[in-house]
C-alpha cells in the first residue's frame, strides 16, 4: 500500500526540555556527551510517523580555541646566524640539542592579538632572551615573525616539528602546501640586515640543506610575502578559530536524514547546526523563531533513551568546562495517508470498444505477417528474369 505523509501539526506535538546535569549516563565525564532516559517512553500513534527538530537550545561559551594535544604546541629552534637546525633520520626537527624547544600555549580562548603578544614574549633562547617577534597584521589579518636579536637564527618546525597532531600551523596561517622545509627569521650582527628563508632537511641523516629565499623550499619567490623590514608573512590569513568553527548537536536518533561533507558525503548524526553567535563568556542560543528549520524524519516507532552530543564540525566532543546547557526538542506526528491504487483504465471499456481494440491489433498482425512473404516473391520474379 502507497503511503503519503501530510506535514502538518496534530494535537499530540510535543516539546522536550532536557539539561545536560539530568543526563541519566555521561560519556567521558563530559557534560556534551551523554544519554537521557525517559520515564515515560514516547510512543508514536499508529498510522503517524514523526517528525524532530529542534526548538530551541541555550550553550554557555566556555569552551576554548587553543586546547592542549588538539592545537597549543609550537616547535622551533634558536641557533647562530647562518646555522641550520638539527634535524633527525627521519627529518623532523631534533629536540635533543638545547637550541631545540616545544612550546606550550597554556589552554584557553585568545584573539590574534593576544597570540601574537605570548609568542613575542615566550619563543625563548638561552638566557633567557626572546628572540622573535610576531605582529598580527590587522589590514592583512596575517602574521608576520621578524628576529630582533642579532647572531640568531629561529626556526619555527611548523612543517616538520616533532609532533603535528597537535601543532598550531593553521591557526597561524600557514598551511605550507607544497613546502618541504620549515620558516626561519635571522638577523645579520655586521650587514644589520634580516633575512628570512626555509630549512629543507633531508631523511637517512643527511645533514639538512639551507634554502636561500623567503617563501619557499626550492625558489627564491614563493607564496610567502615580506616586508621591506624584512617581516616573513604567513601564507594564510589567521585562523584562531579553525578547531571550532561551529557547533553540531548530533543524536542516535538521525542517523539517515543529513549529509555531512567530513564524512565524505554519508548519512551522519547530526541533529543541526548551532551557529556561534556570542563571544566567549556569553550564552549560544537557538530561538524558537529560528531553531525549527529542518525536520528529521524519525523511523523509530518509539523513544526511551535519548542520546546527545555537543561536537565541533570535526566531530569532536566540545568541553564545556564544566558547565551544562539546555536543549528542547520539538515532536510532531503526522498522519499517514493511504493512497488508494489508480483506476484500471482497460476495465472501464465497453465490449464493444473492447472488441474493436482485439481487431485493430489482430489486423495489424495479419499485415506484418504477409509483408515478408510478398518481399520474397518479387525477389524470386527478379532472379528467373
Amino acid at each position: 500500500m502507497l503511503a503519503a505523509y501530510k506535514e502538518t501539526e496534530t494535537d499530540a506535538s510535543r516539546v522536550l526540555y532536557i539539561n545536560s546535569k539530568d543526563a541519566t549516563t555521561f560519556f567521558n565525564n563530559n557534560q556534551s556527551d551523554f544519554v537521557f532516559s525517559l520515564q515515560e517512553p514516547i510512543v508514536v500513534p499508529e498510522h503517524h510517523s514523526m517528525l524532530m527538530s529542534v526548538f530551541s537550545a541555550e550553550i554557555p561559551y566556555s569552551f576554548y580555541n587553543f586546547r592542549v594535544g588538539v592545537n597549543c604546541r609550537l616547535d622551533y629552534a634558536v641557533t647562530p646566524v647562518n646555522v641550520v637546525a638539527d634535524y633527525d633520520a627521519n627529518g623532523f626537527l631534533d629536540l635533543t640539542p638545547v637550541a631545540a624547544q616545544s612550546l606550550i600555549l597554556p589552554e584557553g580562548n585568545y584573539t590574534a592579538v593576544e597570540l601574537a603578544d605570548y609568542l613575542s614574549n615566550n619563543v625563548a633562547a638561552a638566557g633567557p632572551v626572546y628572540p622573535l617577534e610576531v605582529l598580527f597584521d590587522p589590514i592583512k589579518l596575517k602574521f608576520s615573525f621578524r628576529c630582533l636579536l642579532k647572531n640568531l637564527r629561529v626556526t619555527l618546525a611548523m612543517k616538520n616539528g616533532a609532533s603535528t597532531a597537535e601543532d598550531m600551523n593553521e591557526e597561524l596561517g600557514f598551511d605550507l602546501i607544497g613546502v618541504q622545509g620549515d620558516p626561519w627569521v635571522e638577523l645579520n650582527l655586521g650587514a644589520n640586515q634580516w633575512k628570512n628563508g626555509f630549512s629543507n632537511p633531508t631523511l637517512a641523516g643527511v645533514p639538512p640543506v639551507p634554502v636561500a629565499g623567503a617563501g619557499t623550499d626550492t625558489i627564491s619567490n614563493g607564496p610567502f610575502l615580506t616586508s621591506p623590514s624584512w617581516f616573513l608573512y604567513a601564507d594564510d590569513v589567521v585562523d584562531v578559530t579553525n578547531s571550532i568553527r561551529s557547533l553540531f548537536l548530533r543524536t542516535n536518533l538521525s542517523t539517515t536524514s543529513v549529509l555531512d561533507s567530513h564524512i565524505g558525503g554519508g548519512f551522519s548524526n547530526i541533529l543541526t547546526r548551532v551557529p556561534i553567535n556570542s563571544g566567549p563568556g556569553g550564552i549560544i542560543t537557538i530561538q524558537p523563531t529560528n531553531g525549527d528549520v529542518h525536520k528529521l524524519l524519525l523511523k523509530v516507532k518509539s523513544i526511551t533513551d535519548i542520546a546527545i552530543t555537543l561536537t565541533n564540525q570535526k566531530n569532536q566532543v566540545i568541553n564545556l568546562n564544566g558547565l551544562t546547557f539546555d536543549i528542547s526538542l520539538k515532536l510532531e506526528f503526522i498522519a499517514q495517508k493511504e493512497l488508494e491504487p489508480g483506476p484500471n483504465r482497460r476495465a472501464d471499456f465497453t465490449k464493444e470498444q473492447a472488441q474493436a481494440l482485439e481487431n485493430f491489433i489482430e489486423g495489424h498482425s495479419v499485415m506484418a505477417s504477409k509483408a515478408p512473404k510478398e518481399t520474397k516473391k518479387k525477389k524470386s520474379k527478379q532472379n528467373k528474369k
